[in-house]
């Protein structure tokens, strides 16, 4: 049971929540530290340790001032500093746009003391209505969701360094509106596959291999012959080519492309091909090293690619179909033809079946109206219609 003066009260969500002088400011505010339990035994306890901490800690108050003064700025350079060898380039670069082109802007001179949920709540949310750098707006809710692990990575960081925080709740997350997703319909897909056949060369064979593998753009730009197995029928994705923002500031370039990891462990698979395109790809097979598309031993970067693609596409009288759309149209032909949903997240490289089902898998108004008709050819009401006669 709490005691009077021990600052030790049962919060309204169940939990029981402690206080601590931490320190003082100059002005001779004091500085609380709030601690957190399920129980009001595990509350005290908290409280006791942290106490002791502080009587045995060699500390001077000055530099207990200067840590509480340590701002989000100092913690996720050094978050930063500390995970570049851990992580992929293509990653930390993103991580280091995502905190030098939002947060830094307006939180880096926060102290982390001052951030509260209330704060961080606020700023994602501004981020919804006027995020854009271009002042056009807000940004996407995916994009604001990534600002705010990245956020959350560097809070974590710094609890784990014992950085005096400010105590977090639950903080906003934005609301994933479902996207429609472009597929191709079979007419189109028809078309499609006779603007490749015409062309007959390995641009084209990119394509089948997208529309009938579900391959990334990258990864079709990644693919040697060394990684297409005729014998076995199959081929194994190990690497992805993409395009990231260039960090060295030596570089005049903003942007370098880099052959990569793909994007999760479960991407470096082995997918089984089809006769048909084994034997297509057999007219084009060049020395091992080589990559697919080129014939060379130089790679061609996605961005080209996508050119070309789109020169197909206006030869099949199609309109501005993203090259993500095959991979879209691949998995929607699977499960409108009994594939089963297990083997196509493998295939595609999902690391769970809710990811293939939620995301790639798109029934078509066809197969919509088939499943409709086959309802109603076993109703009991048209079973018992009367006749006519």
């Amino acid at each position: 049971m709490a005691r009077r003066g021990e600052n030790i009260y049962k919060r309204k969500d169940g939990r029981w929540e402690a206080r601590i002088i931490f320190d003082y400011t100059p002005e001779g505010k004091a500085c609380y530290r709030y601690l957190y339990g399920k129980t009001y035994q595990e509350a005290r306890n908290k409280k006791n340790r942290m106490l002791a901490e502080l009587q045995n800690s060699s500390m001077t108050r000055t530099f207990q001032r200067n840590y509480l003064k340590i701002t989000l700025d100092q913690v996720m350079e050094e978050w930063l500093e500390s995970h570049r060898d851990s992580l992929k380039e293509s990653t930390y670069t993103t991580y280091v746009s995502l905190y030098e082109r939002h947060l830094k802007p307006d939180l880096g001179n926060c102290r982390m003391t001052a951030l509260t949920t209330e704060k961080i709540d606020a700023y994602l949310k501004e981020k919804l209505k006027s995020g854009r750098l271009d002042h056009r707006g807000g940004l996407s809710p995916k994009t604001v969701a990534d600002i705010r692990s990245v956020l959350l990575m560097g809070l974590k960081f710094a609890r784990s360094k014992k950085y005096p925080c400010a105590d977090s709740g639950e903080i906003f997350y934005p609301s994933m509106h479902s996207q429609e997703i472009q597929v191709l319909s079979k007419l189109e897909q028809q078309k499609l596959e006779e603007a490749v056949f015409a062309a007959n060369n390995s641009i084209s064979a990119g394509i089948l291999l997208a529309l009938y593998s579900g391959l990334r753009i990258g990864e079709i730009c990644a693919l040697q012959w060394k990684d297409i197995r005729f014998e076995e029928k199959n081929l194994q994705i190990s690497k992805t080519i993409i395009r990231i923002r260039n960090l060295d500031s030596d570089s005049k370039q903003k942007t370098k492309v880099i052959i990569d990891r793909p994007k999760t462990d479960t991407s470096i698979r082995t997918i089984p091909l089809p006769e048909f395109l084994i034997e297509y790809l057999e007219d084009f097979w060049k020395e091992d090293d080589t990559y697919l598309l080129t014939g060379t031993k130089y790679f061609m970067e996605p961005r080209i690619y996508l050119r070309k693609y789109k020169e197909i596409l206006t030869e099949a009288g199609l309109g501005d179909y993203t090259f993500h759309c095959l991979r879209h149209t691949f998995a929607t032909r699977c499960v409108e033809n009994g594939f089963d949903v297990k083997a196509l997240s493998e295939i595609l490289g999902h690391a769970n079946v809710s990811t293939t089902l939620q995301r790639y898998v798109h029934p078509s108004m066809d197969s919509k109206r088939e499943q409709i008709e086959r309802l109603a050819s076993a109703s009991i009401c048209r079973q018992n219609k009367p006749s006519n006669d």
